[in-house]
């Protein structure tokens, strides 16, 4: 969804709402004496802070990742220990993230940082596998988890067949492209409606759980912890899927720059709903567990009841899909953790309006990056493929960003691209179309 800032500007030290002429960053971002400062408006309170990152967080992710953390644990004691852990893991990564976000005060998260710390390259490369990897195959994820939600009703006393799930994604995700073409509006309402329905469903799950505990339905939590020997090697499968479903925590340090006195507001935000969605997680499994056995969780796809999407749709299932963008996205997090000690030890006067304990980013971003490496063993196929793109974007950031003697016809048409591509997504005005 097309999210159109409002834009403000600073003059005289002093906030003034109003037009701006959107061509001031002309040379090395200074602007001409006189010209005022175009900055965004700073809208987002503690509350809207914990409504982002709550409403980011909570998604596909609790109703697919039960059996893949379960599958990977081989117990049900087990299973919630990694639940629990991920929630408390996440927690470290989001307090880091706070220290990032108030010490490095610009919108952009993982590519801000890692740009900041490591330099162009590494920052170029994260941009390249969002855009190759991690977006469309989570896209991807959650559209699967719609299509077959969307079909278990139709198909309660069979298998659902594959390829009608897979078509039925499709049309949801090309009616949201057409939805996200036509409307901005409508998009936003659909999403506000979207949200409710997942804060319902989860309270659906938990309340009867409760209830059924109370009554002493616990037979599913008799020696919790037996079952199927836990291999190291399931591990990093299992914290895949467990840090899947609480991603999201990273989405407030995107609009750093429009938080209300972010120095507080953002741990404070991230805090608060950390320890809400965890709770929230943790009981929704234990009440998963009132209900139906292990057995009977490991049996079910759906527990609980945009080219390159369609591509990676038709291409793999969707725990394949999971570890696929599962990769990347946790090595440049956890990269970007790792830069806050390089940080601390390269700028130790740097100004630090939030302070974590050295071994929170420690053992988050050793967690994150040992994790995986493993999962090259645990599954070579789809994190193998995710590390081989990885690596295209060193050769394309030299071939794109480096390379300036570029033939006349490589620039039209890297210019003739880019400017279409804005002008699709809204990004420059519409009278700017001319130059193409």
């Amino acid at each position: 969804m097309v999210r159109k800032a409002v834009a403000s500007t600073i003059s005289n030290g002093g906030y003034l709402q109003g037009s701006v002429n959107t061509r001031l960053s002309s040379l090395g971002g200074k602007e001409p004496p006189g010209q005022e400062k175009v900055v965004l408006k700073r809208k987002i309170s503690l509350l809207r802070g914990i409504s982002i990152i709550i409403g980011t967080i909570i998604g596909a992710g609790i109703f697919i990742s039960p059996k893949g953390v379960l599958q990977n644990t081989g117990s049900v004691g087990l299973s919630l220990v990694v639940w629990t852990v991920c929630g408390v893991l996440s927690l470290f990564g989001a307090l880091s993230y706070a220290e990032l976000g108030t010490t490095i005060k610009k919108s952009g998260g993982h590519y801000t940082y890692i740009l900041e710390v490591f330099g162009p390259l590494p920052a170029f490369v994260r941009v390249w596998v969002e855009l190759l990897i991690i977006r469309p195959a989570a896209t991807a994820v959650i559209s699967l988890a719609f299509g077959r939600y969307i079909l278990e009703p139709f198909f309660i006393q069979c298998e659902i067949p594959e390829l009608a799930v897979k078509l039925i994604t499709a049309v949801g995700i090309t009616v949201v492209m057409v939805l996200n073409s036509m409307s901005v509006s409508w998009s936003a309402r659909i999403q506000i409606f979207l949200t409710f329905c997942k804060l319902t469903a989860i309270l659906i799950i938990i309340v009867p759980g409760v209830m059924q505990l109370i009554k002493g339905q616990t037979q599913h939590f008799k020696d919790a912890f037996s079952g199927r020997d836990a291999s190291i090697m399931g591990l990093p499968l299992a914290f895949y899927y467990g840090m899947y479903a609480y991603a999201g925590w990273f989405y407030l340090n995107f609009v750093t720059e429009e938080v209300e006195n972010p120095e507080k507001t953002i741990p404070l935000a991230i805090c608060i709903s950390m320890a809400v969605v965890t709770i929230g997680y943790v009981l929704t499994n234990v009440a998963y567990f009132t209900a139906i056995s292990a057995e009977e969780l490991l049996l079910s796809e759906a527990v609980a009841v945009h080219p390159l999407t369609m591509v990676m749709l038709f291409s793999g299932d969707l725990y394949s899909l999971l570890n696929f963008l599962s990769f990347a996205r946790w090595l440049f997090i956890g990269l970007a953790v790792a830069g806050l000690i390089y940080l601390r030890y390269k700028r130790p006067d740097m100004h630090r309006p939030f302070k974590v304990p050295l071994f929170v980013p420690a053992l988050f971003s050793f967690t994150c990056l040992f994790m995986v490496a493993l999962s090259l063993y645990s599954d070579p196929f789809s994190t193998g493929i995710g590390f081989v793109i990885t690596l295209t974007g060193v050769p394309a950031y030299y071939l794109f960003i480096i390379w300036d003697k570029k033939p006349r016809w490589f620039r039209r048409m890297s210019d003739i691209t880019t400017r279409t591509l804005q002008i699709i997504l809204e990004v420059v005005p519409e009278e700017d179309c001319h130059k193409l």
